[in-house]
């Protein structure tokens, strides 16, 4: 698994225990980094994603209530929520990353986290964010291959 799969994973985890426990992104930085083994690259790029949504909830909440028809967000699955603010957080802020990488990434997450109908619920919002933020990306013509880690860094969202 790849470094950028295992920080979207980190995040999730950290921003799940942000949303029920109430916490600050710090003091999950630190109990998570104290209790897990982890990759340390994965943990610092988690770290950036999780402060960019932490940065922009309000932004990325007022997307998803636009997006998740019928659906208060306090109502969806923790699981599910979290990984749509991820997910939106990296289409509307992280433009070096192809909006099929994230949402990709994202199924592949959901299928490991949650369940069947949280696939087809983040898939449907995810697809109608990208056309909002991303109208300029059309679809994977070619086959995208994701940067090293280090070019996040680079970013002036990172």
């Amino acid at each position: 698994m790849g470094v950028r799969r295992r920080g979207r994973e980190y995040a999730l985890q950290m921003l799940y225990a942000m949303d029920l426990s109430g916490y600050a992104p710090d003091q999950v930085f630190a109990g998570f980094y104290a209790i897990q083994d982890l990759n340390r690259d994965a943990f610092y790029y988690a770290r950036r994603l999780v402060d960019g949504v932490h940065g922009h909830l309000e932004e990325i909440d007022t997307a998803l209530t636009r997006y998740a028809e019928h659906w208060k967000i306090h109502r969806m699955a923790v699981v599910d929520r979290n990984l749509l603010r991820l997910g939106l957080y990296e289409l509307m802020f992280v433009r070096e990353i192809p909006f099929p990488i994230i949402i990709n990434e994202a199924l592949e997450i959901v299928k490991e986290f949650s369940d069947q109908e949280g696939t087809q619920f983040l898939n449907g919002i995810l697809d109608a964010a990208r056309k909002e933020f991303r109208p300029e990306e059309t679809g994977p013509r070619k086959r995208w291959k994701e940067e090293p880690a280090g070019s996040f860094e680079d970013s002036p969202d990172a």
